[in-house]
């Protein structure tokens, strides 16, 4: 049985094929962004985001399809922005807090917003 950790450079390396296939990344980015994934403990896709080589539509066309979340909502329905809902999982990865209690104590979304949303 694979480890959590196998598991998780499985699915980057995966995350990071499909990436280079679309022609969204090249090799050498590829490489630099998994020196990075161990380096700092961020997600393949956060550091490619944040180094501004894949946008985050042409991240998620390469991820396997997930389930809706609050954040794909609140963005799609024009709540929030990505940077917004990236600077929110960013927090809520370091602090354990959830996404919408982050959001609303930033002042980005209010709790009726909020509770729209997730009904």
């Amino acid at each position: 049985m694979p480890s959590a950790g196998g598991k998780n450079k499985l699915s980057a390396s995966l995350i990071g094929q499909r990436l280079i296939e679309s022609g969204h990344l090249t090799f050498e980015q590829l490489e630099e962004a998994l020196q990075l994934q161990r380096e700092t403990g961020l997600l393949l896709g956060e550091v490619c985001l944040l180094k501004g080589w894949v946008s985050y539509d042409q991240l998620k066309s390469c991820l396997p399809k997930l389930r809706s979340k609050l954040g794909d909502k609140l963005l799609a329905l024009g709540y929030i922005t990505i940077e917004q809902l990236w600077l929110a999982l960013l927090e809520q990865r370091h602090s354990g807090e959830r996404l919408g209690e982050i959001l609303i104590v930033r002042g980005w979304v209010d709790r009726s917003v909020l509770n729209s949303v997730v009904k």
